[in-house]
């Protein structure tokens, strides 16, 4: 009988305790809101920014900036270090990051910090400071490092007054979110008296210094923007770029020339139409490349590629960049063609030359040799021999360090650089002149905007 009792006791125990945990998952549970979900759903793929850069005030009291690099100081009255704290989201697996143009701008060094803190160096591939977009690549990323892109919105696909969410790195505190609601949709930019876009996403998601780059995402837990500036006059008001346009600026540099010496020759782009469908289409396709040969021109549309439908552009540059010359794609149509391409070794022809009957420049590569009689205090680039008709600008000496978006470390990238270009285009120039006086180097960087012969 006693031991019939205990039993009985030991089940009523267990059905109780049964009873507690069942109470305590159903209240846990309902605190799961579309909220939580969304920013589960998102944390992993967004990443901590921290730049560095070296500001100088000039003795005319003029604030500049100064390439950072053991052994340089800047010139003037005093310098300091300025740490930068910005987010950004990946989206790729290899490693690739987008963010804002402005919180990468300038900086000499960019450390990323994942979700689970470990840090890693990147390199800037691309920036559009109009657009204020930026590309990042984590540079020695482990092949067994697991890192979860985010997921994407369809571009256009914006509901006003919906619940969204602004996930970065304010105050440089680690990951953090603030909720709020679409207030509207295709905000103007006014510059100079004229409109410069007119699709910008506001927010009175609150977006603190360190937000900048980090994505605004819906409760799908997909991005839909990226966070860009809060309105200094209007407290609680916040804006993004839309993810409309983040996807067709980064389209434009998710291209196999970008990245080796291959030449494919289709730029994508994506946009929705009035009906709410999304139109994939080419941007440009540029002349005598394999695509220009297969007879593809701007303003074609594209169902998917490799059979693959697509409802937005991003699935495609994802693809295109990485191709290499003994690969293909295949680009469904919408008119039911199937174009097979293959990118095509490029050829690159000399640079020096190329750079003295397009630009004007004379210039030679610096070897370790020509650094050390110069004393320089570099070891490899492309220096300025003579200025020719861009004299004014330049100087005999300068270093060479961008054309467009492409940074210029030898011949080969000049050649890549304008490849693309045509009689009659312009592309801004970056130099970067050096004088040293008692044993500390001065950097002062050049720009112009140079229109090719």
């Amino acid at each position: 009988m006693k031991k019939i009792f205990c039993f009985i006791s030991l089940l009523a125990m267990c059905l109780l305790a049964a009873r507690l945990l069942a109470a305590e998952e159903n209240g846990r549970q309902r605190r799961i809101t579309p909220t939580v979900q969304a920013v589960a759903g998102v944390l992993q793929s967004v990443v901590n920014l921290s730049t560095e850069k070296v500001m100088s005030e000039s003795r005319n009291g003029s604030a500049d900036v100064w390439e950072k690099m053991p052994g340089l100081s800047s010139q003037g009255t005093g310098t300091h270090t300025d740490y930068s704290l910005g987010s950004g989201s990946i989206i790729d697996s290899s490693g690739l990051i987008i963010t804002s143009a402005h919180v990468v701008e300038r900086a000499t060094r960019i450390t990323v910090t994942l979700y689970d803190g470990s840090r890693f160096l990147a390199q800037k591939l691309s920036s559009d400071e109009l657009n204020d977009i930026a590309l990042l690549k984590i540079i020695g990323l482990p092949l067994d490092k697991l890192i979860i892109p985010i997921k994407m919105g369809a571009p256009g696909d914006l509901l006003l007054g919906e619940t969204v969410i602004a996930v970065g790195n304010p105050y440089g505190l680690g990951s953090s979110i603030s909720r709020g609601v679409l207030s509207a949709i295709g905000r103007k930019v006014v510059y100079n008296g004229k409109a410069i876009f007119n699709d910008i996403l506001q927010t009175d998601a609150a977006v603190y210094p360190g937000n900048s780059g980090g994505p605004l995402i819906n409760l799908n837990a997909e991005m839909i923007g990226v966070s860009t500036a809060i309105h200094r006059e209007a407290k609680g008001i916040s804006f993004a770029i839309p993810l409309q346009r983040v996807e067709n600026t980064v389209a434009g540099w998710l291209i196999p020339e970008r990245f080796s010496n291959v030449s494919l020759g289709i730029i994508p782009g994506n946009e929705r139409l009035k009906d709410g469908n999304v139109r994939i289409f080419l941007q440009d396709v540029i002349r005598n490349s394999p695509a220009w040969e297969a007879g593809l021109r701007a303003g074609m549309n594209i169902d998917g590629f490799d059979d693959f439908k697509l409802d937005s552009v991003m699935p495609l540059s994802l693809s295109l960049w990485k191709l290499k010359s003994n690969e293909h794609i295949t680009l469904n149509l919408s008119d039911g063609t199937d174009v097979r391409l293959s990118p095509e070794e490029i050829t690159l022809k000399d640079g020096n030359l190329i750079a003295a009957m397009r630009l004007g420049l004379e210039v030679r590569e610096l070897t370790p040799q020509l650094a050390l009689a110069l004393d320089y205090p570099f070891k490899e680039g492309v220096i300025i021999s003579s200025p020719g008709k861009n004299s004014a600008h330049v100087s005999r000496g300068d270093l060479l360090i961008q054309l467009g978006d492409t940074s210029i470390n030898n011949f080969q990238d000049i050649a890549r650089a304008l490849r693309n270009l045509h009689y009659g285009d312009s592309i801004p120039v970056v130099t970067v002149s050096v004088k040293k006086h008692n044993d500390n180097y001065y950097l002062s960087k050049k720009m112009f905007v140079c229109k090719l012969n």
